[in-house]
């Protein structure tokens, strides 16, 4: 039974000829290369995917080439075909990167182009108030009426921008950083009257903001 098998695969593949085979396996890496060229145009997975796959796939034509023309042809022969085809399709392979690349950086580069530069606004220095000359109190040093005011409009609009940043998609440390940082913005403006080392605290939770603000374009 076996030799019959063998019987009928040997006249099967006596029906091709030498020119048939080198046609069917140049031309099924051509329609590869093709279609792989067209996804990576058509489909954003299949551009950002790794191209590593198709180089292997050339390295296995690149063999079969090897072995088709080694039966008809010298070692030497054959090896040199095997090398043009090998160079042949590391070319198609560079031109599969250089399109996915070209596709993936053109997005980019428009958005980087139309967007705005972001607008950082500086933080308020609350300077410590001066002791009144009547009546000191050094436990609760007094803040003038000015100071106070425009402390409270900038701790409104840090509030207000950390509410946006919480918005978005935010990592896990800078998340818990943020919502630490709303609450003691949302504490110092409840108490209104700031010491000198809660100015300094208010300071630093605003230095804070302004990276967050810069990281996430905010």
């Amino acid at each position: 039974m076996f030799s019959e098998i063998g019987k009928y695969l040997l006249d099967f593949a006596a029906k091709f000829t030498f020119d048939n085979v080198v046609w069917l396996t140049w031309g099924s890496y051509g329609a590869i290369f093709v279609l792989s060229f067209v996804l990576c145009l058509a489909l954003p997975a299949v551009r950002f995917s790794s191209k590593k796959p198709f180089l292997c796939l050339s390295y296995c034509y690149t063999a079969a080439t090897f072995a088709l023309f080694l039966t008809v042809n010298t070692v030497e022969e054959a090896a040199f075909v095997a090398c043009v085809f090998w160079v042949a399709g590391f070319v198609l392979y560079g031109l599969l990167c250089a399109v996915s690349k070209r596709k993936s950086t053109a997005p980019a580069q428009a958005a980087a182009a139309v967007a705005p530069p972001p607008v950082i606004t500086l933080p308020v220095q609350v300077k410590p108030a001066a002791e009144p000359p009547a009546k000191p109190n050094p436990r609760q040093p007094s803040t003038p009426a000015n100071v106070i005011s425009r402390s409270n409009v900038r701790l409104d609009h840090a509030i207000a921008v950390t509410a946006k940043l919480l918005e978005k998609n935010l990592g896990k440390t800078d998340r818990q950083e943020l919502e630490k940082l709303k609450n003691t913005l949302e504490v110092l403006k409840v108490k209104g009257t700031l010491t000198p080392a809660e100015g300094e605290i208010l300071n630093e939770n605003f230095n804070t903001l302004l990276k967050l603000m810069a990281k996430y374009n905010v």
